[in-house]
């Protein structure tokens, strides 16, 4: 069922739209890479990040993909990337920086271990709780839970431990975009301004020094963002800056907030074909931290003035608006998010 409505919207797609879908992948093994690029190969042509902003305007004989994978895991390096290359499809690794530097568990991976072993989530660590938090305090609570009960992620495991620098650097040689994912995997509206900024502005760096080019993308940790940290990330030298709103995406989106639809590993054909097909209907998914609301207003008023060049002229007014209507969208229908 869920392959035949997902066959019958992308079909539509095809032929009416132009764009094409931004993917959000994490880890996954070859089995799993080649599985997903075949379901997504039969709707969709793959490209090379340098080819995104003209791509969102053409209409090709499919619409386009464009493949990302988050958090910079060693096995995107040893089991994804030479799938991908054998198979001839581009990619982009988002790198946590900092993590890369210190070669240290990210704190969602520590949280995962946390609750495998225990088998339920310790008093105070649930992700609703925790992704509340400035990243000292959630670091903090937990580096007491994994002392308190001798726990701690394996950095062994592939799809825990994170790549090298010399792995990415390899990676770059090979024909694969790097960009940075922020100096630790802070969820930056969380943090003050400056320490926000400081993340972006050392991320873009070190990826930029570690390459020996200038990195031209921005991922935000968790998807979370504002227009100004997004302004930052463009003056930092990024030339993408990519969320994890989960819809299509086309000319209509400026190139400082780029959405992405996220796929997982154990994700069915049918699974991925209708989360396709859902994001081409032109819907955005319920996303937990309740930013569904802000992303269908900033939407809605993108659309009403088409000719709006929000990242030189009026991000702030622009979205100042999307905040009022998701407020009042939010009074009449309590609970969509």
């Amino acid at each position: 069922m869920l392959n035949a409505i997902g066959r019958i919207c992308l079909a539509l797609a095809r032929h009416l739209k132009s764009g094409g879908v931004i993917v959000n992948e994490h880890v996954l093994d070859r089995e799993q890479t080649r599985r997903h690029v075949d379901v997504l190969s039969r709707c969709f042509d793959f490209i090379h990040l340098n080819d995104l902003p003209r791509q969102l305007y053409r209409r090709g004989k499919k619409p386009f993909c464009l493949l990302t994978f988050d958090d910079g895991k060693r096995s995107n390096a040893t089991a994804v990337a030479p799938e991908l290359e054998r198979l001839g499809v581009p990619a982009v690794f988002f790198v946590v920086s900092g993590s890369l530097d210190d070669q240290a568990p990210l704190w969602f991976d520590r949280h995962r271990a946390l609750q495998k072993k225990l088998g339920a989530t310790p008093n105070g660590l649930s992700l609703q709780v925790l992704k509340q938090l400035p990243y000292a305090l959630l670091i903090e609570r937990i580096e007491r839970a994994c002392s308190q009960y001798g726990i701690d992620a394996n950095p062994r495991d592939a799809d825990v431990g994170l790549m090298s620098w010399e792995q990415v650097r390899r990676l770059h040689r090979r024909g694969f975009s790097i960009g940075a994912h922020g100096h630790t995997h802070t969820i930056l509206t969380r943090e003050s301004k400056t320490a926000a900024f400081e993340s972006i502005a050392r991320s873009i760096a070190k990826v930029s020094e570690e390459i020996g080019e200038a990195c031209g993308s921005f991922a935000f940790p968790n998807g979370n963002y504002t227009a100004e940290l997004a302004q930052h990330a463009i003056r930092c030298g990024a030339k993408m800056v990519m969320t994890t709103e989960p819809t299509w995406v086309d000319q209509r989106f400026p190139l400082w907030r780029l959405p992405r639809l996220q796929i997982f590993g154990d994700n069915s054909p049918g699974r991925i074909r209708l989360k396709a097909a859902v994001a081409a209907a032109g819907r955005i998914l319920k996303n937990p931290d309740g930013t569904g609301r802000l992303y269908r207003a900033i939407n809605r008023i993108a659309r009403r003035d088409p000719t709006r060049n929000p990242i030189e002229k009026d991000v702030r007014s622009l979205v100042a608006e999307a905040e009022a209507e998701a407020r009042t969208e939010a009074e009449v229908n309590v609970g969509l998010d």
